[in-house]
């Protein structure tokens, strides 16, 4: 299928991630492709049902807060649209630094926009949004104290594991996941979540991998009920790692060496590739790199 049928099936209403998924498409391509088809959808939602958002937004800020302090450094993994993160950031303190990613870039310039209407102006203005993959994450190990998710790792099942070790080598101190819970989800629930590939076993993956799980929370406001919410508060007793910089910079998701910006790209002289930016976004993910071994 090309890109212009697969669109023509989304205007349709059919579903595209049973669709592609049906054509042999690998995992991560249907969630990007299926997630960019629908940028602007999630904004516009928000949006509609602003008094939902609102409290599901608060209800989630409510308990990200005691776990966030003055001067750190918060990555939002799967950001999407921006649009829990805008309400997110009414909750946060106005002196931490604040990333977001989402592997498609239509999303991201989707939710700029959603940004400056919605979003706390002291960290609209400094919100770092780029394009990456949550299993190469552009950063440096114990690069953030903070690190979230709101049903990004959801369509994940049988990478959980491998993403989860990712969030956890960048973090240095917490990483908080708002995600479904198949472990206290209904009979109904979880024939739903295995229908769309979701997420499982989170708990078990979570002591596997070294991390303590503080705490496991259920949301109130859930947009469905087959679906619900978990908050996920994972201590990974790194106090004693330092932050490489207060800025947080980039890093080459093939090599893992830092990148620096040139005009109109990042580069990495160790790792030998150039990650261009498309509209003050910069794209680093490893099939954007462009081998560049001469020094600019």
């Amino acid at each position: 299928m090309n890109l212009k049928e697969i669109r023509k099936a989304y205007e349709n209403g059919e579903n595209i991630t049973q669709l592609l998924q049906n054509k042999g498409v690998n995992s991560l391509e249907v969630i990007e492709m299926s997630y960019d088809l629908q940028a602007g959808s999630y904004s516009d939602h928000a949006l509609s049902d602003s008094k939902w958002m609102k409290d599901y937004c608060n209800e989630i800020g409510g308990m990200l807060r005691p776990h966030i302090r003055d001067l750190d450094i918060v990555l939002d993994c799967g950001t999407g649209e921006m649009t829990s993160l805008s309400g997110i950031s009414h909750h946060l303190p106005e002196a931490v630094e604040l990333l977001a990613f989402d592997i498609s870039l239509s999303r991201i310039r989707a939710g700029r926009e959603y940004v400056e209407r919605a979003m706390r102006s002291g960290l609209a203005w400094k919100l770092r949004p780029f394009v990456a993959s949550m299993d190469r994450i552009p950063l440096l190990d114990y690069s953030i104290d903070v690190v979230i998710t709101v049903h990004a790792m959801e369509p994940n099942h049988c990478r959980e594991e491998e993403l989860l070790r990712e969030l956890f080598r960048v973090s240095r101190r917490k990483v908080i996941l708002f995600e479904p819970s198949w472990e206290e989800n209904s009979e109904q629930g979880k024939e739903r979540m295995r229908s769309l590939g979701y997420i499982r076993g989170l708990p078990e993956f979570i002591r596997r991998l070294g991390g303590v799980l503080e705490s496991c929370t259920p949301l109130q406001n859930v947009a469905n009920h087959l679906n619900p919410t978990f908050c996920y508060v994972i201590n990974l007793e790194k106090e004693n790692k330092t932050r490489r910089e207060v800025r947080t910079p980039f890093a080459c998701p093939s090599s893992g060496t830092k990148l620096f910006r040139h005009n109109g790209f990042f580069w990495s002289e160790e790792g030998g590739y150039a990650y261009p930016i498309i509209d003050g976004i910069p794209i680093l993910r490893k099939q954007a790199g462009i081998l560049m071994t001469r020094r600019p």
